[in-house]
């Protein structure tokens, strides 16, 4: 006979406890959860937060085996005066530096993400994903509009 415990719904509890550490690390940031919350297409859930000029979103996603925490922040918008060479060739080398995050292009828009597997993950885990990207993100998007031109970062899907 299944174990009909606690503990049946391996996944669904993995999102809960998964959802509470990252209510409870956005509160430990200063930030207020209420304002936080907001809806992300084909986000399990997510939020929103700032930090300097940087607007980041904190999302679950679906994934086969377990869910995901993706940590993501729009950098800039290309448009066609960007030199996307220049650009790409110097986020990439930049990307040999960085530590659990990465430059990436998402449509028009340059981001910085990083991502894993809940399974397993703790709440400093959770702070490190959210605080390296905040930092990334705001240490690069100023330089960047500045060197390469575009638009500052818009809209995330995901």
């Amino acid at each position: 006979m299944p174990d009909a415990g606690l503990f049946a719904n391996q996944r669904e509890v993995n999102l809960a406890s998964t959802i509470t550490m990252i209510e409870d690390v956005l509160i430990e940031l200063g930030h207020f959860v209420n304002d936080c919350r907001g809806d992300a297409p084909g986000a399990l859930r997510s939020w929103h937060i700032r930090k300097g000029s940087a607007a980041v979103r904190i999302s679950l996603l679906h994934r086969e085996d377990f869910s995901h925490i993706r940590v993501a922040s729009a950098v800039l918008t290309l448009n066609d005066l960007v030199d996307r060479t220049a650009l790409f060739a110097h986020v990439l080398s930049l990307n040999a530096e960085l530590c659990g995050a990465a430059f990436a292009l998402q449509h028009q828009t340059l981001l910085v993400m990083a991502e894993r597997s809940t399974l397993d993950i703790d709440r400093s885990e959770v702070m490190e994903l959210i605080s390296r990207v905040q930092a990334c993100a705001d240490d690069h998007d100023d330089v960047l509009l500045a060197r390469f031109g575009g638009a500052p970062g818009g809209e995330l899907t995901l």
